[in-house]
């Protein structure tokens, strides 16, 4: 049994069936959420963006990743809420070791676990190819990926901007959401640190933001604005081509990021690698607030 990190008020354990998977073969994921202190379940996990637990699996070398759920594979049972357990196959694709991210919500509080999975009995010599490129092909779709400040500066609020075409440059139009929003992103630094999982940025995020600027309302507050807001109905605000993702990258470094949306409604996956800089006074990029207007550039009409 493995134990996710960080520590914290909530423990998150996983068990991987058989404990030394191999590739290419189906192994079973089963999770567990308890409380650190007494090591009950926690019954009353909320549901955010239509799931209960999110997990994100990614090779080491980033070369394949995942976002998936127990609800993906069968409806989650009263025994599996009361229990706080999930469970789901999956199937590495290659030998090697992956990072695992779950992330789950109570009281209005989401929290992230991370495990680290070895497949094979052979480990590989780890390769991680760095590509910076900003503009790249998905099957039957151009992917654009521009930020601001550019590069993005380490603990300071960056825009990402995806924006999809067909290979003809025929502007995406269609978007559907995906798990309740246009679109989900998951970032790790290249050394497999500094996990982070982001949304939509929309005008009532962007309001949000603003109040906090203002100090008309605390962190504390805003994070379960923001939890209750996600736990809302799903809102159409993009439909493409461009959709905004804000995010802080807290350390200096190259970043592996990974978008998931659905033109047309079928879920596709891009990816780019972004350096993020450490600001200094000589640094030439001007620093700037980001601020997405009540109505935003991006939204459809």
């Amino acid at each position: 049994m493995l134990i996710g990190q960080p520590d914290g008020p909530y423990r998150l354990t996983l068990s991987v069936s058989p404990p030394q998977p191999r590739p290419q073969e189906p192994a079973s994921l089963t999770y567990r959420v308890t409380e650190t202190k007494t090591g009950q379940p926690v019954p009353d996990l909320q549901i955010l963006h239509e799931r209960a637990l999110h997990t994100f699996i990614v090779s080491r070398d980033f070369r394949s990743f995942t976002h998936i759920h127990h609800e993906d594979f069968a409806p989650l049972t009263a025994q599996d809420l009361a229990t706080a357990t999930f469970h789901f196959p999956y199937t590495f694709p290659r030998a090697g070791d992956y990072l695992l991210a779950s992330e789950f919500t109570h009281k209005d509080r989401s929290w992230v676990k991370q495990f680290t999975v070895s497949v094979g009995d052979r480990p590989l010599p780890l390769e991680v190819s760095v590509d910076l490129s900003r503009h790249k092909t998905f099957g039957q779709y151009r992917a654009t990926l521009s930020t601001s400040p550019n590069p993005p500066l380490a603990n300071y609020d960056a825009e990402l901007v995806l924006h999809l075409t067909y290979q003809d440059d025929t502007p995406v139009t269609d978007l559907g959401l995906y798990l309740g929003t246009e679109v989900h992103m998951a970032a790790w630094r290249i050394d497999g640190t500094n996990f982070g999982h982001q949304h939509t940025y929309t005008p009532e995020m962007a309001a949000m933001m603003n109040a906090m600027r203002d100090h008309t309302t605390n962190p504390s507050h805003m994070a379960q604005m923001m939890v209750q807001l996600m736990r809302g109905p799903a809102k159409q605000v993009y439909r493409g081509p461009d959709v905004p993702v804000h995010h802080f990258f807290p350390t200096p470094g190259t970043y592996k990021v990974f978008f998931e949306c659905a033109p047309g409604g079928k879920p596709l996956v891009t990816d780019f690698m972004i350096n993020v800089e450490e600001y200094t006074e000589g640094t030439e990029t001007a620093v700037r607030s980001i601020v997405t207007p009540s109505v935003s550039p991006y939204a459809s009409p």
